[in-house]
């Protein structure tokens, strides 16, 4: 049978085949990338130290373009694109071995506060939600709907709240101009709460209060699914969504609901536990700002961390196994 029939009982293009008979002639490898050959090899110390000082993100890298354009003439960009994805997942996989997971063992010994922008009015009018709940029992506490809060609206719901349910030890919040307003600050010192802000562009360090931030909407989207917009009722509909999410069974806490957890084991601090605990970690702080290159907030975070450990209200693990440090 001549060479096109066969190629054609078999379904293999004709030129293909014609190709790959004349590089087993000529003792040349049959399959080679598509494409042009390039003209040198590339300098493999050089590609991998560009590739190094790239950017990564979880699927994307930046700057892979400009590190292509410099060695354009020794890879092709499928093969550049490989090696930055290689690169890229390699990095990926040491930073999630690297994580910190700090699990919180007492309700009532930290809050977490923070505003999130819920949507945007066709005249460009924005709608806020300012949410607080229990880190180690995610019990949510009523949260403050409408515009943008400003400091004396945080400290008045602050107070409220306090009086309500019981003020705790700590209170996690971002470095907000209305989260660090004097008027809250004035709110935690009267309660003796000590506050801990996260460090700057950093929101996985108050990741609990984000994670709740996305149910709370994707609770709203539900309620709101068949409904026009609430408009003033907002503050009421995400009050139930809250509720419903108390009440909720969570395999973190055996199976128990926020409610339940938060209820039956919160734990209590008087004003002399209070005092004590602040000058333990002010007296940390103090110690540690003694060598150079540490900044009072990192120093305070770290020092507080310390004291929760040693009180063991919570656990540290780095990949699964406990961490022995405190930074």
């Amino acid at each position: 049978m001549p060479y096109r029939a066969i190629c054609e009982a078999v379904r293999l293009p004709y030129p293909s085949f014609i190709r790959w008979h004349l590089r087993r002639k000529r003792d040349t490898p049959l399959v080679r990338q598509p494409g042009p050959q390039k003209v040198k090899p590339p300098d493999f110390s050089r590609l991998h130290q560009d590739i190094a000082q790239l950017s990564n993100g979880q699927d994307r890298t930046q700057g892979a373009g400009a590190v292509y354009a410099r060695h354009a003439s020794s890879i092709s960009r499928r093969e550049l694109q490989r090696v930055v994805a290689l690169a890229r997942h390699d990095q990926n996989v040491a930073h999630r071995q690297n994580l910190r997971r700090i699990c919180w063992n007492v309700p009532n010994v930290a809050w977490s506060m923070d505003p999130c922008e819920y949507r945007q009015h066709d005249d460009g009018a924005k709608v806020y939600m300012n949410q607080m709940q229990d880190l180690a029992s995610r019990y949510k506490f009523g949260p403050l709907a409408g515009g943008i809060p400003c400091g004396e609206e945080i400290a008045g719901h602050l107070a409220a709240t306090f009086k309500r349910f019981g003020a705790p030890l700590f209170l996690k919040r971002d470095n907000g101009g209305n989260l660090n307003h004097a008027a809250v600050n004035d709110v935690l010192a009267e309660h003796f709460v000590l506050p801990v802000n996260s460090p700057v562009h950093y929101p996985p360090y108050n990741g609990a209060i984000e994670e709740a931030q996305a149910e709370l909407k994707t609770g709203l989207s539900a309620k709101l699914a068949y409904k026009s917009w609430p408009g003033e009722h907002l503050e009421a509909y995400a009050g139930v969504v809250e509720h419903d999410l108390n009440h909720q069974p969570r395999p973190c806490l055996n199976g128990r609901n926020s409610c339940q957890a938060y209820f039956a084991d919160r734990r209590t601090f008087t004003r002399w536990e209070r005092r004590d605990a602040y000058e333990w970690i002010a007296n940390a702080q103090k110690d540690m700002l003694c060598c150079e290159g540490i900044q009072p907030q990192a120093a305070w975070r770290i020092a507080v961390e310390a004291w929760l450990r040693m009180k063991g209200f919570i656990t540290v693990t780095v990949n699964g196994k406990v961490s022995p440090y405190f930074c």
